[in-house]
């Protein structure tokens, strides 16, 4: 049969002293480093989820403040064609008006012109018209 003897308590109590031992100068500082370390990254990892909640929120803001702008930008666009539109319409008419003043004093001109010459055709057949008749007569 199995006999318990004195080097069997001896190895029982060296056993544990070890076990004691280890576990202070061992086991507990790497448990308490990696507990240190799993700390340091559930901090990392809650800072890294702000820093990208913060991120997404000023992308939303810089978003909002585009469309805004663009907005702003499109109606100020809108506004400057029409005025350019009204300006090019207003230019238009004041160049027609000119042109069909212009085209006016020149009728007036052909008209004072055709009208003296006429006169002056009309003296001058005259002119002729007694010459020929003196020429006839005599």
């Amino acid at each position: 049969m199995l006999s318990i003897d004195s080097s069997v308590i001896a190895i029982f109590i060296i056993i544990w002293v070890l076990v004691y031992v280890l576990s202070r100068v061992f086991f507990k500082p790497i448990q308490r480093i990696m507990a240190e370390r799993e700390a340091k990254i559930q901090k990392n990892r809650e800072a890294y989820e702000k820093s990208f909640e913060d991120y997404e929120q000023s992308i939303s803001k810089i978003e909002k403040k585009l469309r805004e702008a663009k907005a702003i930008s499109d109606a100020k666009r809108e506004e400057l064609e029409k005025e350019a539109l009204l300006e090019k319409k207003r230019f238009l008419e004041e160049i027609n008006a000119e042109f069909r003043t212009q085209i006016e004093k020149a009728r007036a001109r052909l008209k004072k012109q055709t009208k003296q010459l006429k006169e002056k055709l009309e003296s001058e057949a005259e002119v002729l018209s007694k010459k020929i008749e003196n020429k006839l007569v005599h």
